[in-house]
């Protein structure tokens, strides 16, 4: 949407723009998955249903970059402000976040990449977690007034799927075409768009916040590497896998396209990161891929 560059040098009123849209889409995201329930909705009922799924969105993406700037201020570097992406199929791509001076060392490239995803994956699941389980309490014709998402949507990440098969019950997301859908508390879908904008920040491609943690972990050379391989399991599964709505597609194109510039170098790069950072990273791996991997059928 903006170019490869973000970092200062960039044009002063595109990030604001590309932000501006970013939001706009979120907006425009929180009133489609109420038309899709009813084209003909009530526009008071409406706006109560809008309004949480967007500041929760929002708010949790606010943490993100918040964590991110904590980190910064802790290590003394620079971190420019975040530019928020728009997406078609979650409302928004989360943010993209600038070093703007090198960090000290691996372990603090380590900390800023993986603490702003990881507590808005936390968030996220305890959002989702307690849509769900006021939905739960809901009669029937409450629940036949929620907002709606595709089920092949949902499907696309085993965590946020296994979680309302969970609590909603098996079969829950069981297809029975493309226009299929499924009705879920606002707070839910919030948690849904967390989980997955978060996880595939966490994705080791470009200079996503995975790429930072792959390069802090393995080193530049083996991080290419690990991004090559992402970069065909995101492709494969877009086109062979199961997911269905082609979020990982999407998700690698806007990649390749818009953070395709190296992680900043950092003051030292001779030692890598300590052997706890290294065990976070390894479990954060299972994580994300529960949260990526689509719901089998």
């Amino acid at each position: 949407v903006s170019g490869t560059n973000l970092f200062p040098t960039t044009n002063r009123f595109v990030k604001p723009g590309v932000t501006a849209l970013g939001g706009l889409s979120i907006a425009s995201f929180a009133v489609a998955v109420c038309l899709a329930t009813d084209l003909n909705m009530n526009l008071d009922y409406m706006e109560e249903l809008t309004g949480p799924i967007v500041f929760a969105i929002i708010s949790t993406q606010i943490v993100h970059e918040m964590v991110h700037q904590i980190v910064g201020l802790k290590d003394k570097f620079k971190v420019g402000a975040p530019t928020i992406i728009p997406s078609l199929q979650l409302g928004t791509q989360g943010c993209i976040t600038p070093i703007n001076s090198p960090p000290p060392s691996f372990n603090s490239l380590f900390d800023f990449a993986i603490s702003g995803p990881l507590v808005g994956m936390f968030i996220s699941l305890v959002l989702m977690y307690y849509g769900l389980e006021q939905q739960v309490f809901m009669n029937a014709a409450a629940q036949a007034n929620l907002p709606s998402l595709p089920v092949d949507l949902v499907r696309c990440s085993s965590l946020a799927g296994g979680m309302v098969e969970w609590l909603l019950g098996d079969g829950t997301l069981v297809s029975t075409g493309p226009d299929s859908l499924i009705r879920l508390h606002p707070l839910a879908i919030a948690g849904f768009v967390g989980i997955l904008s978060n996880a595939l920040n966490l994705l080791p491609v470009g200079n996503t916040d995975g790429g930072r943690v792959a390069t802090s972990v393995f080193g530049r050379s083996f991080a290419k590497f690990i991004r090559g391989l992402t970069l065909i399991f995101l492709v494969g599964a877009g086109f062979f896998g199961g997911d269905q709505a082609n979020v990982l597609l999407f998700f690698a194109i806007f990649a390749q396209i818009f953070q395709r510039e190296p992680v900043i170098p950092c003051k030292n790069e001779v030692d890598g990161v300590d052997d706890f950072r290294a065990i976070i990273a390894f479990a954060t791996v299972f994580l994300v891929g529960l949260a990526v991997i689509p719901l089998p059928m």
